[in-house]
């Protein structure tokens, strides 16, 4: 197996403000990072890390480039900074690659076993290989390999600098992914052999840019194995071992495009932050064990863009597992209160109480599941109907195992009251039992008296499978009315968003919302935001009230309600009334701040408070 850390930076950056994860432009990491290679030795992994500079698409306030080109989208920084960018020179270009070398040489002392050049993504490299970006009319502009110069030259320093003892490879894109003057899979292909008379060791094959169609890091509407027909492309070129990446969260699918030579090494990132133990488990055969991504991207990539525009970078967590960058201090011993096993009783079946379940059941504790459905899931049921988002579903078969194992007695179809409660006899009561929809009466108004317009919450147009109507205003933008829109918006309906704030999706992941609003922009549909008031008229025209404006709609047959939300703590009185320890976690906790009401937010909560039990 092949582990390596992710981009680190090797140029210091102009302003003497250093940002990235990892820093390799100084003499002092070397000690650090020897210990950590010998940490990982001990395991008999062979160790690698990404020699980067992000140019343009970095955090720094001075920002390098080819040609003084910004991102497509802005880069994620400190909302303090005022970014700068700098085209450089001829010999600042030869400055750059002097700092790749003495990164290299650095990791060679650390003792890595191989070193893997970032040139992709729209980073400084990237930026050099893409006409889109590079406009020089100098040695390093026009031609591909006139562009391909920098990248050769960085590869050349790199291989001097390590020796023959340390392997060097360069990750590339396969495909920019952008509408104009992008770098495509037809140039990677010819870039390919070039590399591989250079001395690369091994290509790696990525894609995307930022701004660019499909991104770097692709969310749940990608296909898994997004991006490896861009390794299969190169594959046949090249001598040399290729990678390929993209959405690889099952063994089996990784396996498979090694037996059909597609690529010689698979490479998977968010699988093993979902389940550390996947290749252990792939091993073994157990397969059903493995905990899976949901590419939902709302506890790493998203969680740590949030965490550096709060300057406080190195936040990423993870939706399925809360105890990512924490397990030093979440220390989980299965059994670990099997001497002092208390009744638990969880109420609901969603992630919240899933999750609470779980946890108290590994430690050792007796618990007992309540249900009120048929079957378990809660939202995420619904969630999962949503175009593009079934995998939200895919944590389910994994949460009823886990209960399987643990011995969790699991009761569906049956509604807590106060005699079960007392029945049970709990130590313990965890209330997860969800939110439910509010009508915003403060927003809308006239709709009861509106002929020919039904009026219905999302929940019901999900959960009961309600037949839309042909023009239908969502009221709210949030996360489930953005996707609410999506869900309606399919077949041809015409469809409206109101939302009384100056944000859309904002509690989505930045990713997921990309993909979101391009899909609900194709399919044409109209958003409102800043909304005072949506007032229905006698005759049945919907207004749309700003600040500036109002609209009339016609026509609408159907409003949905899909913003406020209001936690169901209904049963949490009953529990503590009768002196029980009682907890009350996921959206009945809180459904209405910043970070509450996602399977982010209850999944963690309800970890944290469960491994106190």
């Amino acid at each position: 197996g092949l582990m390596a850390i992710g981009a680190s930076a090797v140029v210091p950056p102009p302003d003497g403000r250093h940002r990235a994860p990892l820093a390799l432009f100084r003499d002092r990491c070397v000690p650090a990072l020897r210990r950590l290679v010998e940490a990982v030795h001990e395991h008999g992994v062979k160790f690698g890390i990404q020699l980067w500079e992000g140019g343009t698409q970095a955090g720094n306030a001075v920002q390098l480039s080819p040609s003084g080109v910004p991102a497509g989208a802005a880069a994620v920084v400190d909302s303090r900074e005022q970014l700068q960018l700098k085209a450089l020179t001829v010999g600042e270009i030869a400055e750059v690659v002097g700092h790749f070398a003495a990164a290299a040489r650095r990791c060679r002392d650390a003792g890595f076993d191989f070193v893997e050049i970032h040139a992709g993504h729209g980073y400084l490299i990237s930026a050099f290989l893409t006409p889109h970006f590079n406009r020089r009319s100098d040695a390093y502009g026009g031609s591909l390999e006139n562009r391909a110069r920098f990248l050769l030259e960085i590869l050349g320093a790199v291989k001097d600098a390590v020796g023959p003892g340390v392997g060097v490879g360069v990750k590339v894109n396969g495909d920019d992914y952008l509408p104009k003057d992008g770098w495509t899979s037809a140039d990677t292909c010819r870039l390919a052999p070039l590399l591989e008379a250079a001395g690369a060791d091994y290509l790696s094959i990525t894609a995307g840019v930022m701004g660019s169609a499909r991104l770097t890091v692709p969310p749940m509407y990608e296909p898994q194995g997004c991006f490896t027909d861009l390794a299969a492309a190169v594959k046949p070129l090249v001598a040399i071992p290729v990678a390929t990446i993209g959405r690889i969260k099952d063994p089996l699918m990784a396996e498979q495009l090694l037996a059909d030579g597609k690529a010689d090494i698979v490479c998977m990132g968010r699988a093993m932050i979902a389940d550390p133990e996947v290749v252990e488990k792939a091993r073994s055969g157990a397969l059903a064990d493995i905990r899976p991504c949901l590419a939902d991207c709302r506890g790493c990539i998203d969680q740590e863009m949030r965490s550096i525009k709060r300057g406080n970078p190195g936040q990423a967590s993870c939706v399925v597992n809360p105890r990512m960058q924490r397990e030093s201090v979440c220390i989980d011993i299965e059994g670990a209160s099997r001497e002092r096993p208390r009744r638990v009783v969880v109420i609901g079946g969603g992630l919240a109480g899933l999750e609470a379940a779980r946890r108290t059941a590994f430690a050792g504790h007796r618990v007992t599941l309540c249900e009120s459905r048929g079957r378990l899931g809660g939202q995420i049921l619904w969630a999962a109907m949503i175009p593009g988002r079934q995998e939200m579903a895919d944590i389910l078969p994994w949460y009823e195992r886990q209960l399987a194992r643990y011995g969790v007695d699991l009761r569906l179809g049956t509604t807590v009251d106060a005699a079960l409660i007392d029945a049970l006899r709990p130590d313990v009561v965890f209330v997860a039992t969800g939110s439910v929809p509010q009508v915003p009466e403060h927003l809308v108004s006239g709709f009861a008296d509106a002929p020919g317009i039904e009026a219905v919450t999302i929940d019901d147009v999900l959960e009961h499978r309600l037949e839309p109507g042909r023009r239908i205003l969502v009221v709210g933008g949030d996360q489930i009315g953005m996707q609410a829109a999506d869900y309606l918006s399919e077949g041809g309906r015409t469809v409206y968003v109101a939302e009384e704030h100056g944000h859309f999706a904002r509690k989505l992941a930045a990713n997921d919302r990309w993909y979101l609003t391009a899909r609900t922009n194709a399919k044409q549909v109209r958003r409102y935001k800043d909304v005072l008031r949506v007032e229905v008229g006698p005759d049945g025209g919907v207004s749309i009230l700003t600040a500036g404006a109002c609209e009339t709609l016609a026509a609408i047959d159907m409003i949905v309600f899909a913003s406020e939300r209001r936690s169901n703590r209904a049963l949490v009185e009953l529990a503590r009334a009768r002196g029980i320890e009682t907890y009350v976690i996921g959206d009945a906790a809180d459904v209405s701040s910043e970070d509450s009401g996602t399977i982010f937010a209850n999944i963690a909560q309800a970890y944290d408070v469960a491994r106190r039990i």
